[in-house]
């Protein structure tokens, strides 16, 4: 009898003991989880063109990346989707729901790092305007193998500004007056051509005087 209590016992024992390992594995799994987040940029482009922006993983930690499925909800009476290219081997749907895009995908391997999920291009309609670009975060998880662990991701949200650039100045030219060749000139200069154009009378003046008085003199 004793025997089969001491057997009892150690099973009971070895037992409690690997639901400890376990609990601790698990517990090490939750704490090794990686950290990161996701983003999308900022575009601007004038009524009617086109503006592309990125969805990115930003900073993911090992083990990387192994899930990710991101809504991306606009403003439809401010631009529309022209193109929506996945990256990483995902699946980009640009029609899921009404104002919003659906990118999705995974990797065996763990994307570590900042990565580009998809490209997005936006087209503006015709009057200006702004949309903002916000982010739902429907599975965001790395890529522990047999057991992948949720990604708590930090969102930057983003968005699309449609309006006209700004003209370009331009350089401006000044007038005759402001060369200083003439009497209209208001750099001084103005001053010196009359003076001078009286001294050519003058001399002119004295010229003839002089002559006068020879001829007389003859």
């Amino acid at each position: 009898m004793k025997g089969l209590k001491g057997t009892r016992l150690g099973v009971l024992g070895a037992g409690a003991i690997a639901v400890a390992i376990i609990a601790g594995l698990l517990v090490v799994a939750q704490v090794s989880a990686a950290t990161g987040g996701v983003s999308i940029g900022d575009g601007t482009a004038a009524p009617g063109a086109e503006a592309t922006v990125d969805l990115t993983a930003d900073d993911v930690t090992d083990p990387g990346l192994g899930a990710w499925t991101v809504d991306i909800a606009y403003d439809s009476s401010v631009v529309s989707v022209s193109d929506c290219s996945p990256q990483q081997g995902g699946v980009c749907n640009p029609a899921f729901a009404d104002e919003m895009i659906r990118v999705t995908g995974a990797s065996a391997q763990g994307l570590d790092g900042d990565t580009v999920l998809a490209n997005i291009t936006f087209e503006c309609g015709d009057a200006e305007g702004s949309s903002d670009l916000t982010l739902t975060v429907n599975v965001f998880a790395d890529a522990t193998i047999g057991d992948p662990q949720d990604i708590d991701a930090t969102v930057s949200n983003g968005s699309i500004t449609c309006e006209e650039p700004e003209p370009e100045p331009t350089a401006t030219v000044g007038g005759i007056g402001g060369v200083g060749t003439g009497p209209g000139s208001s750099d001084g200069s103005g001053l010196a051509w009359l003076v001078a154009a009286m001294a050519a009378v003058g001399a002119a003046a004295l010229g003839f005087g002089a002559l006068r008085m020879a001829s007389r003199r003859s």
